[in-house]
């Protein structure tokens, strides 16, 4: 008995540490979904890890104006400049969604993020230097020298909001009326899950397809507001039914022994 509560002490451990790991170093992809209620074409999205403007995590492969720049410490990077990404269009009439991928710390930063009519600055201004105004004008984006900027205030999401949600942040649906944005976590709102789907020549659709989606969970929180990939979990589960399967083989052996 005692050899196997050793051998239940170590497995146990061991799936703590594990799970610690993974939980630690995971990061996160998270899907913006914008009501682009203003049909800005194309739109675009300007997104940051942090309330506080701390670390753009604007999809790079989307932005079409990026600049090389060097950081204090010396390391080469590459920087995001304004409009950021072009957003694609969603599966939903009149709405539109990108991607972007934030560190596990997310929960405690917040995301802030803007949405745009993919207008580039003429000038420097708080996000853009001289540096960039190459940058954008080799990238054939009309500018404020000859369109004007529109976008929607700070869409903002807190620890506060994460935090009610119970769950890891999956996708975000930030509607738009125009000036006042509402944001929604994991939970499609009315507006959006009652907007006619996308159809598209090569789509097909299936009971089982539409079935599920319309079964999502509901784990939402919304908030609304007037102002300017996790971590392998199939693995885990792979590692405590191996784990769990020792600790059988083990109390199985001992009591054929003691037989």
């Amino acid at each position: 008995m005692r050899s196997f509560k050793k051998v239940a002490a170590v497995a146990l451990s061991a799936v703590m540490t594990l799970a610690m790991g993974v939980s630690a170093f995971a990061d996160q992809t998270i899907t913006f979904h914008f009501q682009n209620s203003s049909n800005w074409n194309p739109c675009g999205a300007w997104i940051y890890q942090g309330i506080a403007f701390t670390t753009n995590v604007t999809p790079i492969d989307k932005s079409p104006v990026v600049t090389d720049e060097v950081l204090e410490d010396g390391t080469p990077n590459k920087k995001i400049v304004w409009p950021g990404a072009k957003m694609d269009a969603d599966s939903k009439q009149g709405w539109v969604s990108v991607s972007a991928t934030f560190t596990d710390s997310y929960t405690t930063d917040g995301i802030v993020a803007i949405f745009n009519n993919f207008v580039a600055d003429s000038e420097t201004n708080d996000t853009t230097t001289e540096a960039d105004l190459a940058s954008i004008a080799a990238s054939g984006l009309p500018t404020t020298a000859t369109a004007t900027k529109e976008q929607t205030p700070n869409v903002l999401v807190n620890k506060k909001m994460i935090s009610k949600v119970g769950a890891a942040i999956t996708d975000i649906y930030v509607e738009f009326d125009g000036s006042a944005t509402t944001v929604s976590l994991n939970e499609a709102p009315a507006a959006y899950t009652s907007a006619a789907d996308v159809v598209t020549e090569t789509a097909t659709t299936t009971a089982a397809a539409t079935e599920a989606a319309t079964t999502k969970a509901a784990t939402g929180v919304k908030s609304t507001t007037t102002s300017p990939k996790t971590g392998d979990t199939l693995a885990v589960s792979v590692v405590l039914f191996g784990i769990a399967s020792a600790v059988a083989f083990v109390a199985a052996n001992k009591k054929k022994v003691n037989a």
